[in-house]
């Protein structure tokens, strides 16, 4: 008897010391509080703009409503890190998330070895590259909802049906009463400002509504809730008008990446036995189907004639396959792009400022080229490939280590589907997401919109806590004083992009009132002067203070002030050359008959473009 009342004692003390074990253990982040944060910065995105008020109309709120509620986050995460190490918070940091830091670690040193350009589009980019990264390590650790995830497609999908019904608006004219609504009329963009984005953010859409219906339709017959039927409906309806959105986007590598990412979908339930569940997306997929030869005799019938454009755009692909779809000369730049710096690449966010002058190289090197379908000469920011475009940017360190990690994924996931190994719906989500998107990186630039990049991230986190390795095998002690570390850099990192950010905000603004407010030219002079100190709008007031001082000067008729303005935004065109720059600065030369400037300039232009007539034959005329 005495030994049982022990034994009661010590089960009881045991009991006591795992519930005391249990209530130590902190949370990285509260859960509520991270939904609330996710929520924001995945479901809302792509309906924001800055709007009017703003210099830069477009992108700085996007931004904002992104990544503030990811710096939040990781702030948070950083500081219960410090305070309670790895053992407290179950924090772990899996091989996946390391290889991203030794990335991030190689970006951050870029600076110390190449010559940037702009230092503030670096900056940018930095902070995108290393939100993404905050998006996966928090994921990875905390989101652990099944409920959140559905939350969180839904309000995706909400949100593109909204941007759908702004792009039919957009394309008849009719958004003019509507300032919540970007103000491009005659284009079927809606909110997100650009084609191909439409195009990828519907696409990714109708797969999270793939998603959701194949997960109701089961809840629905193991008896969890019957209730369910209305919320399938719903679900359906807009998944009908993402599907319409998609086809009307005419984006062709939206559609096909979608195409992509249902074919992993149907192998990945067809491996993992899930025969019902694939038996369903058939049928699914089936109906879009039809939906869209409705959509294809609608479009005719209404006039829209959304898909003869996008009927003529597949052909064309057939007919000029060389082209790539207009790629082929923008690719064989990037390489030239590539070619500059090889080995260290021409820096994170450069690649737009290095593009107009390896064109002119390339027309060098192949002027032949231009007489074939798919080579023009032509002006962008982008490769048109993120691959591409990431080994300009980060030379054969990066392109290599990417590579590497894309094959290790790649393999894990063959692997899992050999073993018939059982994965969670969200994983399934996760690895189609996955596909989906890096298809689609081959011939566009998802990377480089944040509201649709952060949707990579997740869908990493839960893909790859089922087919890679958890952890890092170090011990107890070193991991501790490891992570605690860690915590403090990504604290640091979180506080600095607030004053990064804010201080783009305000000299955003101080540009807006410095060109679009009637003021004096001293005031106009002291708000971009104040401007040019906050990093994220630096290269934009120098721009802008040059073009006061010529504006100024041709205004007072004083040509020592033209001459500096045009001097200062010749600087500037040689810091970020774009073509607006090179033709309002071959304007200037003209109009002020600078020959040597003149000769500069064209350099970046096609032969057949332009003819500087001798200064003999001008004045003549």
């Amino acid at each position: 008897m005495a030994q049982t009342k022990e034994n009661k004692f010590k089960n009881a003390e045991k009991f006591k010391g795992a519930r005391s074990a249990i209530a130590e253990k902190q949370p990285l982040v509260p859960m509520w509080l991270l939904s609330i944060a996710f929520f924001i910065s995945f479901a809302l995105p792509n309906l924001v703009f800055s709007g009017r008020h703003f210099f830069d109309t477009l992108h700085i709120m996007k931004w904002t409503v992104t990544m503030a509620p990811i710096g939040v986050m990781t702030l948070i995460a950083g500081v219960q890190l410090i305070r309670f190490g790895a053992k407290r918070t179950d924090f772990t940091l899996d091989p996946f998330a390391f290889a991203w830091l030794i990335l991030l670690l190689i970006i951050s040193l870029q600076p110390l070895y190449i010559k940037l350009s702009s230092a503030s589009t670096f900056a940018k980019e930095w902070f995108y590259f290393a939100s993404l990264f905050a998006v996966y390590f928090l994921a990875y650790n905390v989101f652990k909802s099944k409920r959140l995830h559905k939350i969180i497609l839904w309000g995706g999908n909400v949100n593109a049906a909204i941007n759908v019904i702004f792009a039919e608006l957009l394309i008849r004219g009719l958004n003019s009463g509507f300032p919540f609504i970007l103000d491009v009329p005659g284009n079927y963009i809606g909110n997100t400002a650009q084609q191909e984005m439409f195009g990828l953010w519907t696409a990714m859409t109708v797969l999270n509504g793939l998603f959701l219906h194949l997960n109701y339709i089961d809840e629905t017959e193991e008896g969890q809730n019957a209730m369910k039927k209305p919320i399938i409906w719903a679900n359906l309806v807009v998944l009908a008008v993402n599907a319409w959105g998609l086809w009307s986007s005419t984006a062709r590598g939206g559609i096909l990446s979608l195409i992509v990412a249902f074919v992993v979908l149907v192998l990945s339930l067809w491996r993992t036995g899930q025969h019902k569940a694939l038996r369903r997306s058939f049928k699914l997929f089936g109906v879009i189907v039809f939906f869209v030869v409705i959509v294809l005799a609608a479009s005719s019938v209404l006039g829209t004639d959304r898909g003869g454009s996008l009927v003529w755009k597949m052909l064309d692909m057939f007919k000029n396959p060389a082209s790539i779809a207009g790629r082929a000369s923008i690719w064989k730049t990037s390489w030239e792009v590539y070619l500059k710096q090889p080995i260290t690449g021409v820096g994170l966010g450069q690649y737009k400022w290095h593009f107009l002058d390896a064109q002119r190289i390339m027309y060098q090197k192949y002027p032949e080229l231009y007489d074939k379908p798919g080579y023009n000469w032509q002006f962008t920011y982008w490769a048109h490939s993120e691959y591409i475009q990431w080994l300009a940017e980060t030379g054969v360190a990066g392109a290599g280590i990417l590579l590497l990690l894309g094959i290790w994924w790649l393999y894990a996931f063959i692997k899992a589907l050999v073993q018939r190994k059982q994965l969670p719906p969200e994983a399934i989500w996760g690895i189609a997401m996955t596909f989906l998107l890096w298809f689609d990186a081959l011939f566009s630039r998802p990377f480089h919109r944040i509201e649709n990049s952060v949707w990579m991230a997740l869908a990493f986190a839960l893909a790859n806590r089922s087919i890679l390795p958890r952890s890092i095998k170090l011990t107890a002690t070193v991991s501790d004083f490891i992570y605690k570390c860690f915590g403090g850099l990504i604290a640091g990192i979180a506080v600095y992009g607030f004053v990064f950010l804010a201080g783009g905000i305000e000299g955003d603004q101080l540009i807006y009132n410095a060109v679009a407010k009637q003021s004096s030219v001293l005031e106009k002079q002291e708000l971009l002067k104040k401007a040019e100190t906050r990093l994220m709008s630096r290269d934009d007031a120098k721009e802008q203070l040059a073009q006061l001082f010529i504006n100024v000067g041709k205004l007072q008729k004083n040509d020592e002030i033209v001459t500096q303005g045009i001097n200062n935004l010749y600087q500037a065109f040689k810091k970020r050359p774009t073509s607006k720059l090179l033709f309002e600065l071959l304007n200037h030369a003209q109009e002020f008959r600078s020959q040597e400037l003149l000769r500069e300039l064209t350099q970046y232009l096609s032969p057949s473009m332009y003819r500087i007539q001798p200064a003999s034959e001008a004045q003549s005329q």
